[in-house]
């Protein structure tokens, strides 16, 4: 059955705040909203720091953002000398941000609400095969579903990972090699004409490292992240923020030519890429070739932390193929650690050989305080990192009815 759409001037639960009028959408308004949003900010005085702009015009801000339903003032916080300051917070119920996760075979969907941490999550069925515009109107309607179940919910922004290169300065994915028919499209400004608010794209292996520095709680500001699960993605994180480099798609190691790959053919039309021998996939077509049938990741990760000889020994050459890849990178970048995510970083033998291998061809002066290690994030790492990026791009709303 066809889904209503997530048009902003319709009367129904969980609404999409509609595009608003040009005056009210100032440049001030919205970087005050972030910042309340993401907790940056909690008074009038640290907005003033923030945005340098005078007390008289901060107030006119907070009262705008007050009047929008936005925010609200909540007590007073701690005082530096002088009058205790009115603390500033985004209202709980109104205010969310939608994000997703689109993989092969399926979706993951998610809600989180200002003022708290609870990322409501729903998983749906999809196939990239069917093209974008079915896989795009899965999500939308999952959204819609989403908003449905809590009433009284403001969307100000949103964002999806893809699982192909996105380039950051056009928004389109590029080339992506398991998405046939997806080249060239903006699934951002798509979602973004539905819901009515900014949708960002990003790659899901970036929005996962992002994922990983958020919940380290900055732990870690510069490291190389890889998702190593059915596919290999990476990203590299500089002093807390996403490297994307000149055209958008840095990070990207998926088909970095490897010597040992005995020119095992890639599905990017190339041969030997560092997929088609340190992923999930390039593991399960080994052991099919030793007559060991599996059929996900998931079950080579229990054979593989069961001690199966054919498992362990596939998820060690893997991992040491994925080290020496990484290597180069180590030497170069040098970097305070390399985190590993996805469904292999829960195996041990893959992590200690990804270790071994980089320390094995890198300079000492590299390794020496250098952190490799299984990324502590889990499964919601992409939604996480997607939750920061929608709350960095959330804008203000048209104000609201009486």
């Amino acid at each position: 059955m066809h889904s209503p759409s997530l048009g902003a001037g319709e009367d129904r639960p969980g609404s999409v705040a509609a595009p608003a009028a040009p005056a009210a959408r100032n440049d001030s308004d919205s970087h005050a909203l972030r910042l309340i949003l993401d907790g940056s900010a909690s008074s009038r005085g640290e907005l003033r720091k923030q945005l340098g702009l005078s007390a008289s015009t901060v107030s006119s801000v907070v009262r705008r953002l007050i009047a929008h339903g936005l925010i609200e003032e909540v007590g007073s916080g701690d005082s530096t000398g002088g009058r205790r300051p009115v603390r500033l917070q985004a209202l709980q119920r109104d205010v969310a941000w939608l994000v997703a996760e689109l993989g092969g075979e399926h979706v993951r969907l998610g809600l989180t609400r200002a003022g708290g941490h609870e990322l409501i999550i729903s998983e749906l069925s999809v196939n990239v095969l069917d093209g974008p515009g079915p896989t795009l109107e899965v999500i939308r309607a999952g959204w819609e579903a989403l908003l449905a179940e809590h009433p009284g919910t403001t969307v100000v922004s949103a964002a999806v990972g893809l699982p192909g290169p996105v380039s950051a300065v056009t928004g389109e994915l590029t080339a992506p090699a398991r998405m046939p028919g997806w080249h060239g499209t903006r699934a951002g400004q798509v979602l973004s004409e539905s819901l009515g608010v900014p949708v960002l794209v990003e790659n899901d292996a970036r929005a996962a490292a992002l994922g990983e520095f958020v919940v380290r709680g900055g732990e870690v500001a510069t490291f190389i992240y890889v998702k190593a699960g059915s596919g290999i993605g990476g990203a590299y994180i500089q002093d807390g923020a996403l490297v994307h480099g000149g055209s958008g798609v840095a990070g990207d190691i998926t088909h970095v030519p490897v010597p040992d790959a005995d020119d095992q053919p890639c599905a990017c039309g190339r041969i030997g890429c560092l997929e088609t021998v340190a992923s999930g996939a390039a593991i399960r077509r080994e052991l099919q070739s030793k007559g060991l049938e599996t059929t996900s990741v998931g079950e080579v990760v229990d054979l593989a932390v069961t001690f199966e000889p054919a498992a362990t020994a596939a998820v060690r050459q893997s991992g040491r193929h994925l080290g020496n890849a990484l290597s180069p990178l180590v030497n170069f970048l040098n970097p305070s650690a390399v985190l590993i995510g996805g469904s292999l970083s829960g195996i041990d033998a893959f992590v200690a050989a990804v270790r071994s291998a980089i320390y094995d061809s890198s300079l000492a002066m590299n390794t020496q305080d250098l952190r490799i290690e299984a990324a502590k994030a889990g499964p919601d790492a992409a939604l996480i990192g997607l939750t920061r990026l929608a709350q960095q791009a959330a804008t203000l709303p048209s104000e609201r009815s009486a």
